[in-house]
């Protein structure tokens, strides 16, 4: 049943309570049947006993049924347990006052207005029984009963059957077509209220509902959902005025504009608004911060818009997801923007994208970092936590690093004590509530992370979309820290190659010339002995652009990186012996500096050159390495130690914790900076390539050790390897 209009009737719409708006329309109207029963109940007893003075009639009867149905009535307005039970009740009332006035027809033997009474009441209480019944069947069981009641009352009342059969006859024929009629109702009323629940869903889920506004009465009206987008109780109608107040001053206008277009031309209209007025009806509650889309048609009546219909729409999660987009896309045009700039540098990227980070993500503390030998420091960082700054380290065991380099994607924690943080040593180091980080791959191996952090829990957990921002971010540093260092081993190539053209230019022009000019001698001079000496400078000529040769193309394929494949575990000491052994053989072959092989033993016996060059060991070990790189390695230190200390100098190869060292009581270096001797093309030698040790500083990162130079304790020179897979033992000849 729906709502009665009229003013006056509003005060007997239950409000506040948990009932649908079916339920609510049943109270209000059996509250009003109650009130005209209770006031009809009485007068048609006094103007009956008028009427006929000596019928059965107690007045007292009459009035207690009116009181109960004022009761009822006055209950339904106290209690919320009797409103929600107040339809089945007041059907109760009816079945009390049918049962009443068949017995008092009865005793009146269905004589005169007993008679039409009963048949007339008969057919008004089966459509109060109808209102609210979810079926037909409380109609049944009334419209059974009363015939029932007067059947039983024309057989066993003081009348004869043949005087009630017509009223008997009346009460059938009203169960009859009542029956029908009612049965009618309640099915178009099913079938509708059917259609109306799945239009309520369909608003429901849709956020959607309609309104009217009435041009001449200037009256508006909306549905339930549109009262819930505007924050309204069920049941409130506002005026046109109210109903504008509800949305943001600025749309204010825009809506009154839309309204009179619609009214004075025709013009529907289809528009987003903003909620949030401010003079706002009491009981309202604020929507500020949401969005409707408002939709009206003008409908026309003889020529003449009589109203406006049209929906209103809530579109805030759809306006939310739009902002998040737009400012999704904002970022990332931003962080193209960053690292597009030709003009910055990394270091300065890398903080631009942090702070980028930070504003997009919402997070306060956003960081790079290093990852090396199980320890996490930071390089880049922006935000004020003491232990996220620049050049701060940890323990990886203790960083939250340690978790995100174990993640194919982004490590996300949302609320590190709800997700189990709590005892995490990195949660009792950093403090941090809320973490995302995703790893920087450089060249296949992992260098660091790039990360973003809050000492509190995030309210809303990571989005997929937020985790590929970061990712992106840690990609592009792993593409920039890649180009850096392809740039670096290029430009290091380049100097090589520089250094090569040189020699080959300069140093390889010098013999070569010497070479000519003695050939061109030889021709000339008649004397054989005299031609043989030009000759034997030619030799030496040639041997010393064989030696360069062969010096430029160790250099060149010695420096290069060593595969897994390559590399088997070897003795140190059995190494620096086949290598003097080749100094010594190679000494003797050039004639320049003569060496005769020596016995060593595990004590470190001598081993010395024919002019007295010895070699000692001073503790053994055994390398992981590439055993043809490391013994030419030897090969070019012993050199430059016979060639810079004399025939008489000793050479000394002992272990290190993690590596070796070889060092010789010679000369020393003459400049002071022992590491420019590394340099390709420097020679303290008139004779020398200057690439002997250059190619020592080659093989040495090929493997990925470190070459250092300094003075040892005799004065000489003193060379060490560091970062070497070393494994100590017993026998120098191991």
């Amino acid at each position: 049943m729906s709502d009665l209009a009229w003013p006056p009737f509003s005060i007997l719409r239950p409000e506040g309570e948990e009932l649908s708006g079916e339920q609510q329309s049943d109270v209000q109207a059996y509250r009003l049947l109650g009130l005209l029963g209770a006031v009809v109940v009485p007068v048609f007893g006094v103007l009956l006993a008028a009427l006929d003075p000596q019928a059965t009639d107690p007045m007292w009867a009459r009035l207690g049924l009116s009181a109960l149905l004022v009761g009822l009535v006055g209950a339904s307005y106290a209690s919320g347990a009797v409103r929600r039970r107040f339809a089945v009740w007041a059907r109760g009332a009816c079945y009390i006052l049918m049962a009443w006035y068949c017995s008092v027809a009865t005793l009146n033997g269905f004589a005169g207005s007993y008679d039409m009474g009963l048949v007339l009441l008969y057919g008004i209480l089966p459509f109060a029984v109808a209102i609210g019944a979810p079926s037909m069947r409380p109609v049944w069981w009334f419209l059974g009963g009363g015939l029932l009641a007067g059947t039983a009352g024309a057989a066993f009342g003081p009348v004869r059957a043949a005087e009630a059969l017509p009223t008997v006859g009346g009460l059938a024929t009203v169960a009859f077509v009542e029956g029908v009629v009612i049965w009618s109702q309640l099915d178009a009323r099913e079938r509708l209220e059917r259609q109306n629940d799945l239009f309520r869903r369909a608003q429901k889920l849709a956020n959607i509902g309609a309104w009217e506004y009435e041009v001449s009465s200037g009256e508006v009206f909306w549905t339930r959902q549109v009262r819930e987008i505007h924050g309204l109780p069920q049941g409130y109608e506002p005026t046109a005025e109210e109903a504008v107040a509800f949305y943001h001053p600025e749309d204010q206008p825009v809506i009154q504009g839309m309204i009179e277009r619609a009214i004075e031309e025709e013009v529907p209209f289809d528009r987003e608004l903003r909620l949030g007025g401010e003079a706002l009806p009491v009981g309202h509650e604020q929507k500020e911060g949401r969005w409707v889309r408002a939709r009206g048609t003008p409908q026309i009546e003889a020529g003449e818009v009589t109203s406006v219909r049209g929906t209103f729409q809530d579109i805030t999660e759809r306006k939310a997801r739009e902002h998040v987009l737009e400012n999704e896309r904002e970022a990332l045009r931003s962080m193209y923007r960053i690292t597009a700039d030709r003009e910055a540098g990394f270091e300065e990227k890398a903080r631009r994208l942090i702070d980028l980070g930070r504003e997009h993500l919402g997070l306060p503390y956003g960081f790079l970092t290093r990852i090396m030998d199980e320890t996490q420091e930071i390089v880049f960082a922006s935000g004020t936590h003491p232990l996220l700054q620049p050049g701060e380290s940890c323990p990886l065991s203790r960083s939250y690093c340690r978790n995100t380099i174990q993640e194919e994607r982004s490590l996300v924690v949302q609320d590190a004590v709800a997700e189990g943080w709590a005892g995490d040593p990195a949660h009792q180091t950093f403090e941090l509530g809320a973490y995302v980080g995703a790893q920087i791959i450089v060249e296949g191996e992992l260098y660091g992370t790039f990360c973003f952090a809050a000492e509190e829990p995030r309210e809303q957990a990571f989005a997929g979309r937020e985790r590929v921002f970061v990712e992106l971010m840690a990609q592009w540093a792993s593409y920039e820290l890649g180009q850096r260092r392809a740039k670096a081993q290029l430009k290091r190539q380049n100097a090589r190659l520089d250094s090569f053209a040189g020699l080959v230019a300069h140093d390889l022009r010098n013999p070569l010339n010497v070479a000519t000019g003695r050939l061109r001698l030889a021709r000339e001079e008649r004397a054989p002995e005299e031609a043989r000496s030009h000759l034997a400078a030619v030799d030496r000529s040639l041997g010393r652009m064989d030696e360069i040769i062969e010096d430029v193309l160790t250099l060149t394929w010695g420096g290069q990186d060593i595969g897994p494949e390559e590399l088997s575990t070897h003795g140190l000491a059995a190494m620096a012996e086949a290598s003097w052994d080749q100094v010594g053989t190679d000494q003797v072959g050039t004639d320049q500096v003569g060496t005769d092989q020596v016995g060593t033993d595990q004590d470190g016996a001598d081993k010395g050159s024919a002019e007295a060059a010895t070699l000692q060991f001073g503790g053994a070990c055994r390398l992981r390495c590439s055993a043809e790189r490391v013994r030419r390695l030897l090969e070019n230190l012993f050199r430059n130690a016979i060639e810079h200390g004399g025939d008489t100098v000793t050479v000394r190869v002992g272990a290190l914790s993690d590596g070796f060292y070889v060092e010789d009581d010679g000369a020393g270096f003459s400049g002071d900076d022992p590491e420019a001797v590394f340099e390709a093309g420097y020679s303290s030698s008139d004779e020398g390539t200057g690439l002997g040790l250059s190619i020592v500083e080659s093989i040495a990162k090929a493997h990925g050790w470190s070459l250092s130079a300094t003075q040892s304790e005799a004065g000489g020179a003193r060379f060490e390897v560091t970062g070497v897979d070393v494994e100590a033992v017993g026998s120098a000849h191991s």
